[in-house]
């Protein structure tokens, strides 16, 4: 369901890019442009007058500041990047994909580092965990942050992490090897001044 919703929401933003970008194409092409297919009520440019929606006198105002043409071009292309960026968001997943075991078993990094990051929490003295998975072809490496709650001892923690969640996530992607880096941290006892 999820990727069927994934491919709708895809398919309808490159739709709607697709419009855009074409009528945006027409009416700049079109020997009328914009003044002819303005709403009702838009107040329409007089054709007898020879009157535009900016005439020269307003567009050479607004240029007389130096910082128009700049800000409107920056203004431009920040909205581009912003849109380019949230459609590219679009085809990005849940992480790469793991390979497991079997010929055509995979699993997405993202859900394998949660689901390590969920029982590292569980564990006794862990406070917080965070976990980032990178894989590619030859090897999947695992960055760990663990804080520790305060008073708690490292080594023990370290051995129940070691023998529960990170040897659960090497056997879950056996044969391909995982190389895990651990690091412990204890959140910081001092109370802040108030000033």
């Amino acid at each position: 369901m999820n990727t069927l919703r994934n491919a709708v929401n895809r398919t309808l933003l490159a739709l709607a890019g697709a419009a855009l970008l074409a009528g945006g194409g027409w009416l700049a092409l079109t020997p009328d442009g914009v003044a002819g297919r303005l709403p009702g009520w838009w107040p329409a440019p007089d054709p007898e007058a020879g009157t535009v929606l900016l005439d020269r006198d307003g567009l050479v105002g607004l240029r007389v500041h130096g910082w128009w043409t700049p800000a409107v071009g920056a203004g431009a292309a920040c909205v581009l990047l912003l849109c380019l960026a949230w459609f590219l968001a679009q085809f990005r997943g849940g992480g790469r994909r793991l390979p497991l075991a079997g010929p055509s078993l995979t699993l997405r990094s993202r859900a394998l580092a949660d689901a390590v990051a969920r029982r590292a929490e569980a564990t006794e003295g862990v406070e917080r965990a965070q976990v980032h998975l990178r894989a590619d072809k030859k090897r999947s490496r695992a960055r760990v942050r663990v804080l520790l709650e305060p008073g708690t001892e490292p080594g023990p923690v370290l051995a129940r992490l070691t023998s529960g969640p990170l040897d659960e996530a090497r056997a879950s992607l056996a044969p391909h090897p995982l190389t895990t880096h651990l690091r412990l941290g204890v959140r910081s006892t001092r109370e802040r001044r108030a000033r």
